[in-house]
């Protein structure tokens, strides 16, 4: 099963939007379309009982900071539905659960450290992205989507407070300076990959290619920093 990568609650929000534009789509479509999209249409995302823990249950301690099934639970829901929407198989709930205790693994750990830098989240930031994402769907389909893939709002908010603090954490903490022969490099890849098909000049879309590599940078950093916590923690799993 293909590892997860980096900031997979920032999937979300993608995940989300791509279900608002698959309905306003349909709705656009003709009957025949429909018919033909809807035979292509991965099959709908399913959660079983068995498939969640006890809340009150640890399921793994790092550090010695136990983590509980209640926060495995809302874990879960995330990874099966980002899993599931870029296509990956989530009928393997063993690699389901070993994926959902690394992201737990990897939260506490990057939570910590992010505080020890300083960096703080508040509660308004959260409601401010949240409503963003509301505006962005609808609150009716924002409702719809979120009982699909198993979270309640008070869920996703935790995941949305995580990914704040991800994401400034790792403005903070990692270097992430471009050259213009970095930017040079990967408008050339861009326009190998292009062939015969024109594409823009680099100073129309140097601000695009910019931003590529830095998250490129910032991904690599991270993976690196994640793996370094990872191997002075006490990691203990207990499921």
């Amino acid at each position: 099963m293909k590892k997860l990568t980096l900031l997979i609650v920032m999937m979300i929000t993608m995940f989300l939007a791509a279900c608002g534009n698959d309905d306003k789509d349909n709705n656009e479509q003709e009957e025949g379309s429909q018919q033909e999209e809807a035979a292509q249409a991965p099959e709908p995302l399913e959660f079983s009982d068995k498939e969640f823990k006890d809340e009150d249950e640890t399921v793994v301690v790092v550090n010695g900071e136990e983590i509980q099934g209640n926060a495995y639970n809302t874990a879960y829901s995330v990874v099966k539905s980002i899993m599931h929407q870029s296509g990956q198989d989530t009928k393997d709930t063993e690699a389901l659960q070993q994926e959902t205790i690394n992201f737990l693994v990897e939260q506490e750990l990057i939570t910590k450290e992010a505080a020890e830098a300083g960096v703080k989240v508040d509660d308004n930031e959260v409601e401010k992205e949240l409503n963003a994402v509301k505006e962005t769907n609808g609150e009716e389909q924002f409702a719809k989507t979120l009982e699909d893939i198993h979270l309640t709002e008070e869920q996703f908010k935790q995941q949305l407070k995580y990914n704040i603090t991800t994401v400034q954490y790792m403005e903070e903490a990692f270097e992430t300076e471009v050259t213009d022969e970095e930017v040079q490099e990967m408008y050339d890849g861009l326009k190998e990959q292009a062939g015969d098909q024109e594409i823009q000049e680099l100073d129309e879309i140097r601000d695009q290619i910019e931003n590529m590599i830095v998250q490129q940078k910032q991904q690599e950093q991270y993976a690196a920093k994640v793996n370094e916590l990872k191997e002075s923690a006490e990691i203990e799993e207990l499921v």
